[in-house]
């Protein structure tokens, strides 16, 4: 359940904050023991800064880091880029 609630919040970030006429990447990749996720989009012209925008995601990283996971989030060439990766728990 916590990949599909992280990507409807990653759809709807990207919905709100992304330039609509750029295109966009996801990326999710699952292993035995690990699920990554990748996002790249371009910010709308005249948005914010990538600085506290998205503070909604703050609840997911807070997860995948207490999960012992990686979490990076910076804004490359123009970009807002994501990448999170978490052990998956095979236990229930």
């Amino acid at each position: 359940m916590f990949v599909a609630d992280f990507l409807r919040e990653l759809f709807g970030n990207i919905a709100r904050y992304a330039d609509s006429t750029q295109r966009y990447v996801v990326l999710v990749s699952a292993a035995q023991d690990r699920v990554t996720i990748d996002v790249t989009d371009r910010p709308r012209q005249g948005d914010a800064t990538l600085e506290g925008r998205h503070s909604g995601l703050a609840y997911y990283r807070e997860r995948v880091l207490h999960a012992h996971g990686d979490w990076d989030v910076r804004e490359k060439r123009g970009q807002w880029v994501l990448h999170a990766s978490a052990p998956v728990d095979n236990a229930g």
